[in-house]
């Protein structure tokens, strides 16, 4: 076999043939970062008519570029599920709480009523 005959055998494939033809590339939690699909680092990314506008209206009224406006948004509302989800499980706790104190409360009305 001879050298471009290798070569053109061991070509690795083309990457923009492998990639999906989908505008969104989404996100699975991993442990550590991992470089999407193009060989820049960067991601396509569909949003709603007018939405990439406000966003960029945002970015400039707080300082930031549209990247960095859209990834402290994100990180907003992903510390507000947090907070939620704690807050829920808070309020679950004190209602089991209350509930306990209330039986706590019959029992001791009832060993009175006894020792009476």
């Amino acid at each position: 076999m001879t050298k471009k005959a290798a070569e053109k055998t061991t070509k690795p494939p083309n990457k923009e043939a492998a990639k999906s033809p989908k505008s969104v590339t989404r996100a699975t939690p991993q442990k550590k970062k991992t470089q999407t699909d193009s060989a820049s680092g960067q991601s396509r990314l569909d949003l709603p008519d007018g939405m990439l506008d406000k966003l960029a209206v945002a970015a400039m009224a707080n300082g930031r570029s549209l990247t960095d406006e859209i990834i402290y948004r994100l990180a907003q509302s992903l510390e507000r599920d947090e907070a939620q989800k704690l807050s829920d499980r808070l309020k679950a706790q004190g209602d089991r709480l209350a509930k306990f104190e209330g039986d706590i409360a019959t029992i001791v009305e009832q060993l009175r009523l006894r020792d009476d």
